[in-house]
């Protein structure tokens, strides 16, 4: 079955978020191990900036698992896993904006536009196209929703 033009979409909108998070991730990295030096309670947790690489990077591997099940094998579990995720880390978000550690200035900045196109991405994954895909009903002409 081919994929619907709203999966396709999805994919680029996806993976072009993953890959400007890793790029935020990259360019902040020096004030991120800045902040971390400066809060003794978070050194003295144990957590230094290991953790911090380790966690984004599993969370990486995660998104990208994700998105291979929504992708390539349709799987509407993952669907909803994507979508709860989503949701979490728009909380998540707001609650970290008064957070010193949280992403400020130009990452700030870049983190809500990932949020934003994210949240486009998603919201691909709930077109008529992309339910028939995921209900592996046969495919919808395009067309019937330009």
């Amino acid at each position: 079955m081919t994929k619907p033009d709203s999966i396709i979409l999805f994919d680029r909108l996806y993976l072009a978020s993953l890959a400007l998070g890793v790029l935020n991730f990259l360019f902040a990295w020096s004030d991120m191990s800045a902040k971390i030096a400066r809060a003794p309670e978070f050194a003295a947790t144990g957590f230094g900036t290991g953790f911090v690489i380790a966690t984004f990077a599993i969370g990486m591997i995660i998104n990208l698992i994700i998105w291979y099940f929504i992708s390539a094998r349709a799987s509407k579990i993952a669907k909803w896993i994507l979508t709860a995720f989503f949701v979490l880390g728009l909380f998540s978000m707001l609650s970290n904006l008064s957070n010193p550690l949280g992403p400020q200035g130009i990452s700030l900045g870049v983190a809500l536009v990932i949020t934003v196109i994210q949240g486009v991405a998603i919201y691909l994954l709930f077109r008529p196209d992309s339910i028939a895909w995921f209900s592996r009903k046969p495919p919808v002409d395009p067309d019937t929703f330009r």
